[in-house]
């Protein structure tokens, strides 16, 4: 809600701008063709131009990141199962069953939390935390599987760093400060052709307003930017709901005869 407020408002005021510098705070020709035409204007819309490029920059880079390190939680979680192998029966069972709960509660609870920005749900932290214990506390054994267990504790804390960078992930977006440049410049670029159109001029009144068009539309992508978990670029759960399926299948691998 804030953020379509905020839309709003840069709307208006690209559109209130408009209307009075065709009105009232038309730049002249001695104006346009000196310190507006020459410095103000090109400094503006450099501004805009620089602060709207490392938005995009900063959105996808996150998005990426993102992508690998959900990748990487998902690898984990298979090289977990599979490290139960060789070991006690119950023990094996105790540990897969607890992964799939965790990874269930990754899909229905922590991925809704994350498209909201509130980081990663107690439920998940919760499975987690149960998934670690039975992990921690596999038995010692002398029957050869110590290296299954080593392994097994291991993609557990590569598991637990990937939901860290996960819920780091999920609170952080566009810096505000970034997103408050690019719209007070992006204000700038829009009202400044409409001042400086001589009178009467109907072809550069539609190029101004196709301008002021642009700059808003690139200004509302930057706005609903948001996170890699929420907004253009995001991402869903079906990575975490294909490791869950890819469980199935090693399931089925270890006992097909």
């Amino acid at each position: 809600m804030l953020t379509l407020l905020l839309v709003l408002a840069v709307l208006a005021t690209m559109v209130a701008g408009a209307a009075l510098a065709v009105g009232r705070f038309r730049v002249d020709d001695e104006g346009s063709g000196g310190a507006v035409g020459v410095v103000v204007a090109p400094c503006v819309l450099a501004l805009y131009l620089g602060s709207a490029a490392m938005g995009v920059v900063i959105a996808w880079e996150g998005f990426k990141g993102a992508e690998d390190g959900i990748m990487t939680e998902v690898g984990s979680a298979q090289s977990l199962y599979w490290s139960t192998v060789a070991l006690p029966e119950h023990e094996a069972a105790e540990v897969r069953e607890r992964l799939r709960a965790y990874l269930g509660s990754v899909v229905q609870d922590d991925w809704p939390a994350m498209r909201s920005a509130d980081g990663l749900s107690q439920e998940g932290d919760a499975a987690y935390a149960d998934l670690a214990a039975s992990v921690r506390s596999l038995s010692v054994s002398d029957t050869g599987d110590g290296l299954d267990r080593l392994t097994a504790r291991q993609e557990l804390n590569s598991l637990g760093e990937a939901r860290l960078e996960r819920a780091d992930a999920a609170t952080e977006g566009m810096p505000p400060l970034l997103t408050g440049i690019a719209a007070l410049s992006a204000i700038a670029v829009a009202v400044l052709p409409f001042a400086m159109i001589r009178r009467g001029s109907r072809v550069a009144y539609f190029w101004a307003g196709a301008n002021l068009v642009f700059v808003f539309v690139t200004v509302l992508l930057l706005f609903y930017m948001g996170h890699p978990f929420s907004g253009i670029l995001s991402h869903d759960a079906g990575g975490i709901e294909d490791a869950l399926s890819g469980l199935d299948h090693i399931d089925r691998a270890l006992t097909a005869p």
